[in-house]
Formats: C-alpha cells, sequence, structure tokens
C-alpha cells in the first residue's frame, strides 16, 4: 500500500509530465492528461478538467485529483472534476494490471498523418532505436475520431490498442501505456519524435525503411541485453529517475516551469 508521501510523490510526477508533454508540443491548452495508477490500490491519480484547471503546460499538483476504478472522484479541489476521457484511461488500467501509467495528447503530427493515412516507417535506427522499434513492432491506429468518454467506447478503442504501449488515434491524437510516470513519458516523446520524422520525410517523398539487417542487429542487441548495459536511461523501470526524465525536468526548471 502506497504512503501518503508515496502518492503526493506520484501526484508531483504526474504534473510534471503534464508540463513536459505541454512544454515539448505534444499537446497544448486544455487537451490532453496524463495518469498513473496509485500501487496496490483501486485508485488513480489524473490530470483534471474544470472552470478551475491549470493548462497541462502548467499543471500543479493541485490540478490532479483522485478517482476510483470505476471514475468515481474521491479527491478533488472545488471547480475540478475528472476529464471526459477518463474511460480510456481506466479501460487500460482494467484490462491491463502491469499498467502503471497512461497519457493521452494531441500531436499535431499524429493527427495529420493519420488523417492521411500515413503509416509510421522505421526510417531510421542509430537517431533514436526506440522508435525505430516501435515502428517495427507498429503501432495501431484507433479508427475512430471521436473522445471515448464511456465504457463501450473504452472497450471499443481497447480492441485496437490491445497489449501494445502505444495507439494513435485517428485525426485525434496519441494514448501511451507505461510502467511508470516516467516511462509512459519517454514513450510518449519517442512516439511524437517517430511521427514527427515520418511527417517531414513524406513531406518530401516516401520514407523507406532502413535495412533489415539494422532492424536485425537492434534486435539482437537487445536481446542479448547490450543496449540495456548502454543505455540504462531506455529502460523505464518504475521509479528509475532516467537520464531522458531528469533532462525534461531541467528544461522545465530552465522555463521556470
Amino acid at each position: 500500500m502506497a504512503t501518503p508521501q508515496e502518492i503526493n510523490d506520484l501526484k508531483e510526477k504526474v504534473a510534471t509530465s503534464c508540463r513536459i508533454i505541454g512544454n515539448q508540443g505534444l499537446t497544448r491548452g486544455a487537451f490532453g492528461h496524463v495518469s498513473a495508477r496509485i500501487p496496490g490500490t483501486d485508485r488513480v491519480l489524473i490530470k483534471s478538467k474544470g472552470p478551475q484547471e491549470e493548462a497541462v503546460e502548467f499543471a500543479t499538483e493541485r490540478d490532479i485529483i483522485t478517482i476510483d476504478i470505476e471514475g468515481a472522484v474521491l479527491e478533488a479541489p472545488d471547480g475540478l472534476d475528472a476529464p471526459n476521457e477518463t474511460a480510456m484511461h481506466l479501460a487500460i488500467y482494467r484490462r491491463r494490471p502491469e499498467v502503471m501509467s497512461v497519457i493521452h495528447c494531441h500531436p499535431d503530427w499524429i493527427v495529420a498523418l493519420t488523417a492521411a493515412e500515413k503509416p509510421l516507417v522505421p526510417m531510421f535506427g542509430a537517431y533514436n532505436p526506440g522508435g525505430m522499434r516501435l515502428a517495427v513492432e507498429g503501432v495501431p491506429v484507433y479508427p475512430r475520431s471521436v473522445t471515448i468518454v464511456n465504457d463501450e467506447l473504452g472497450d471499443d478503442f481497447m480492441r485496437t490498442m490491445g497489449d501494445k504501449d502505444a495507439c494513435l488515434l485517428r485525426g485525434h491524437g496519441l494514448t501511451t501505456a507505461g510502467r511508470s510516470v516516467e516511462d509512459c513519458t519517454g514513450r510518449s516523446l519517442t512516439v511524437y519524435e517517430l511521427a514527427r520524422m515520418n511527417y517531414l520525410a513524406y513531406a518530401i517523398g516516401t520514407p523507406n525503411s532502413i535495412p533489415q539487417q539494422d532492424i536485425d542487429e537492434y534486435s539482437n542487441r537487445q536481446e542479448s541485453g547490450e543496449e540495456r548495459r548502454r543505455r540504462p536511461d531506455r529502460v523505464g523501470v518504475p521509479g528509475e529517475q532516467s537520464s531522458g526524465w531528469r533532462y525534461q525536468k531541467k528544461l522545465l526548471e530552465r522555463q521556470g516551469l
């Protein structure tokens, strides 16, 4: 069971993740939300909505409220409530007990690519091996462009996302799942960069996949544990303060956020 201090620390991480995705351009204003499962409970911390909310770019711990797995608000300041798309987060948590954090955001690149039915191609390797692996494994696309506001739509969405840790939503945005807030935030940034580079390549012509030989090389390194030894910051172990997470926090600090 999480202690009050651990819950407060987790709430701070959720707010930090909101500011990261907002200030890195994955979403803005009132759009998008970050959540985290409170370990050992059926409760979830989630970025709130309402007349007293702050935009994701400026979210603080006050904006992070507590709900239960059915979506009932347990703790929230006046003027704050659960977001309309809480059902999307809860559908993932119910189906996948290993997931400890969910992020939904609206990257421009993904809205444009899905609207044009352009797939994400593994067009780079060394530039960002994590993005390459996501593209090789395939990122599913939910075909509808509606907000996921009830359990029926949540279940429908999960039929597309399944056990994947990232899912695009046609003409809508991106949803990611992770084993920690840090893991989920890093994955969202990785998909964002994969989509950005694909968009730029499609603007020039048709992006081509890197050679299968290179894909196999990275796969072999991952299986042997070589990538893990060389880049522990990419692992996403729950609670781990990875270099990527520390970097993003320092960018916020530099902006006074």
